[in-house]
C-alpha cells in the first residue's frame, strides 16, 4: 500500500465557530484544493481564505449535490449540533450524493465527545465508559452506523476525529461570573475530560488527509491533555488583575440529566435538554480518553503543560 495520499481534491461543508477556523488551517497547509459547500450566496460569506471556491447547492437537490461533489476525493462536515439542526438529515444527504459522485472519504461532524463508543477500557476499545443512548447522541450515531454500513459494502471510506471538550464554549455547562466572581460548577467541577486546541484539531485533520488511506474506517481520538471545570476557575483567578477568591458552588450532573431525559420521552427537545445530556460527556468525566491516537496522526503525544496553555488561554478569553 503506497504511503502517498490520494486525497488532493476536498469539499468542505459547515463555516460556523468552530467549522471556518479549521477550515483555515487546512486552507493554510496549502496541500488541498479545498470547494466549500454553501447554502446561501456565496457572496454572503466573510472571513473565508481566499484560496478557495464557494459551490451555492441545495441539500434538497440530490443530483444537485452530488454535481457539486463530483471529482472531490473527501468530504468534510463541521455543522451544528443544535435542537431540530437535522444534523443527522443533513449528513446523510451528503453521504448518498458522495457515494455517488466517487468520493473515496467522509469525514463527518465530531471533533467532540465519545459519541460513537470506542473509547473502551481495552485495547479492542470494549470497556464500561460509553454514553447512554439519547435522542441527542443517537443523531450522531445514526450518522456512524450508516457510514459503518456503507463502508462495509466497500461504497465509501470514512474516519471521525475525536477532541474530547475543546472548552470552546465553557459558560455552557457552568455558570461563570467573571464580575463577581461566582461560579456554578458541574459537580464541583471535579470530573477531568480530555481537551484539545483548535490548533491540535487543524494539523489532526491535514494529517489524516495526507495520511489517506492508511488510516480509514476507524473512530480517531485526540487531546493535549486533561482538565477540569475547577481548574479552568482556578486560571480565572489566577489571571485576574484582583486576587480576591472566587466562591464556586455545585449543581448535579445527574439531575439535569434525569430532567432533560424526561423532556426527552414526552417529545420535547429544547436547549437546556441539549446541554442536561451533553454535560454527561462534556463535564461528567467519561471523556477521558484512554489510549489516545495523537502517535497514529503525527501529534505530539498529551501533557500536563499543554493542558495547562489550553486552560490559561480560555481563562484569559473569558476576561475580555
Amino acid at each position: 500500500m503506497s504511503n502517498v495520499s490520494s486525497i488532493r481534491n476536498v469539499a468542505w461543508y459547515g463555516t460556523g465557530q468552530l467549522g471556518s477556523q479549521i477550515l483555515k488551517y487546512l486552507a493554510s497547509a496549502q496541500k488541498f484544493t479545498i470547494t466549500v459547500l454553501v447554502r446561501r450566496d456565496p457572496t454572503s460569506y466573510s472571513n473565508l481564505p481566499e484560496n478557495i471556491t464557494l459551490k451555492q447547492i441545495d441539500l434538497a437537490d440530490h443530483s444537485s449535490l452530488v454535481n457539486a461533489l463530483s471529482g472531490n476525493d473527501a468530504m468534510v462536515v463541521f455543522t451544528s449540533m443544535a435542537p431540530y439542526n437535522d444534523m443527522d438529515g443533513i449528513q446523510l444527504k451528503l453521504i448518498n450524493a458522495a457515494m455517488e459522485a466517487g468520493v473515496k472519504l467522509f469525514v463527518p461532524s465530531e471533533w467532540g465527545p465519545d459519541t460513537a463508543g470506542g473509547n473502551g477500557a481495552t485495547s479492542y476499545r470494549i470497556g464500561p465508559d460509553t454514553l447512554p443512548p439519547t435522542p441527542i447522541i443517537g443523531m450522531k450515531r445514526v450518522v456512524h452506523n450508516y457510514l459503518l454500513a456503507r463502508s462495509g459494502e466497500g461504497k465509501i471510506n470514512f474516519a471521525t476525529l475525536h477532541a474530547g471538550n475543546m472548552l470552546l464554549n465553557a459558560g455552557a455547562f457552568a455558570t461563570i461570573d467573571v464580575r463577581k466572581r461566582t461560579a456554578i460548577l458541574p459537580d464541583g467541577g471535579r470530573h477531568p475530560f480530555s481537551i484539545t486546541s483548535k490548533e491540535t484539531l487543524g494539523t489532526a485533520l491535514i494529517n489524516l488527509l495526507s495520511m489517506y488511506p492508511k488510516i480509514k474506517n476507524t473512530f480517531l481520538y485526540i487531546c493535549d491533555g486533561e482538565a477540569t471545570m475547577n481548574e479552568v476557575v482556578l486560571a480565572l483567578q489566577e489571571a485576574s488583575t484582583s486576587k480576591e477568591q472566587w466562591e464556586i458552588s455545585s449543581y448535579s450532573i445527574k439531575e439535569k440529566k434525569e430532567e432533560a431525559d424526561a423532556n426527552l420521552k414526552e417529545g420535547k427537545m429544547s436547549l437546556a435538554d441539549f446541554i442536561g445530556v451533553l454535560g454527561v460527556p462534556f463535564t461528567g468525566g467519561l471523556t477521558v480518553w484512554k489510549n489516545p491516537d495523537n502517535s497514529r496522526l503525527g501529534l505530539e503525544e498529551p501533557s500536563s503543560a499543554k493542558s495547562r496553555e489550553i486552560v490559561n488561554k480560555v481563562a484569559r478569553s473569558l476576561l475580555v
